[in-house]
């Protein structure tokens, strides 16, 4: 099943709408599992408890990863460093994760994040709405379950291809070892 992400640094009030709308369309994508985690201090109101901070541990886990932020400053800062440790993480390969940032007017970001090596979902519009939040979002999701479901193909003819090959091997020694009348 696929997994998404959509990560907020909780400082960004701003971010929260652009949060529920991306969490939204990311969900409607069939099979489509779908995370929300913050970054930053924790907030102790109940409205927030449905969310966790993240962890660049737990980042391994995640086929697509949405990043909402409205805000500029330290909230933005904050993202960034998040986005360029996961980039220092040894033996981790995000040539495969699907990655879209929403909201961010500073283009810094999505230039952190292009860095990663992954696939980057953007759209031509400068539209920041909550519609738009949820159409890339699901964009997002659908691109995340091709590159799924492409992988799957690609590993079962790895599968094929060395079945293929076990049996011209065992064929060919059977061969070699005929008597000879």
């Amino acid at each position: 099943m696929p997994k998404v992400i959509v990560l907020f640094h909780n400082a960004d009030p701003a971010a929260e709408s652009l949060v529920e709308k991306a969490a939204s369309g990311a969900s409607s994508v069939r099979f489509t599992e779908v995370d929300v985690r913050s970054i930053g201090q924790a907030d102790p109101s109940p409205e927030r408890r449905r969310t966790r901070s993240a962890s660049v541990d737990e980042m391994r886990a995640y086929d697509g990863v949405i990043v909402a932020c409205c805000a500029e400053g330290l909230v933005l800062d904050e993202l960034i460093r998040l986005v360029d440790d996961l980039g220092a993480v040894p033996n981790l390969n995000y040539a495969n994760v699907v990655f879209t940032v929403l909201g961010a007017g500073d283009t810094r970001l999505l230039a952190h994040v292009a860095r990663l090596g992954g696939i980057v979902v953007t759209t031509r519009s400068a539209d920041q709405s909550d519609a738009h939040a949820a159409t890339a979002s699901a964009r997002t999701a659908k691109v995340v379950s091709w590159v799924r479901h492409s992988l799957s193909h690609e590993h079962d003819r790895d599968h094929h291809d060395h079945e293929h090959h076990d049996h011209e091997h065992s064929h060919h020694h059977s061969h070699e070892h005929r008597p000879t009348a």
